[in-house]
């Protein structure tokens, strides 16, 4: 089957998985095939939770303006619940869910919440567990991640831009055309009968 799929299922569905099905290819594809078509499902749902991010953040900011405050200086960080309370609620998918909250955990205001606060918040404000030290260690690291970002989408820009803008530049504008005396009556009959002779 290949390293891909061995590495496939230590790591998506662990070693015990891969034991039961073990020489059996068949059932590996299967079984793979099917794992992957989730995936892509899962995938797309999660997308689309990213894609609508900024309309659902405003419904939940009118369900619960505690959870999701317009005010930078009122993020607090959220329960490890919440996905899970707020599929309830909606009625959305929890892949779906997760896409949402998702761009919203990911901002550097919500990373500065967590930074900032040792105390995580339901949706109705009320105190909840504290704030995991690995959270605040992932908090720290997202800035600069963001900035990385960043800087290699402008460098992707620029050189998009760059050899197109040289390109531009290097072809160079045709002449302006020189205004010249107006023929004199000698001239005029020479291309006549130079004209003449060529016919």
């Amino acid at each position: 089957m290949g390293k891909f799929i061995e590495g496939f299922w230590d790591t998506a569905l662990g070693v015990s998985v891969r034991k039961r099905f073990a020489g059996n290819s068949q059932s590996i594809r299967f079984a793979v095939g099917t794992v992957l078509a989730m995936a892509s499902e899962y995938r797309i749902e999660y997308d689309r939770g990213i894609k609508d991010a900024v309309q659902q953040l405003a419904v939940l900011r009118e369900k619960w303006p505690l959870a999701f405050p317009v005010n930078e200086q009122d993020a607090r960080p959220l329960t490890n619940s919440v996905a899970r309370e707020v599929a309830a609620a909606m009625g959305w998918s929890h892949v779906y869910t997760f896409g949402v909250l998702g761009r919203w955990k990911l901002t550097a205001v919500y990373c500065q919440a967590v930074l900032r606060d040792n105390q995580r918040i339901a949706l109705d404000g009320s105190p909840a567990e504290p704030v995991e030290p690995e959270a605040k260690a992932m908090a720290r690291k997202r800035p600069a991640t963001l900035a990385a970002r960043k800087a290699s989408q402008a460098a992707k820009k620029a050189a998009k831009v760059g050899p197109a803008a040289a390109a531009v530049k290097e072809v160079p504008a045709p002449p302006l055309p020189t205004r010249r005396a107006p023929l004199t009556a000698e001239e005029l009959r020479a291309r006549v009968r130079a004209s003449l002779l060529r016919a």
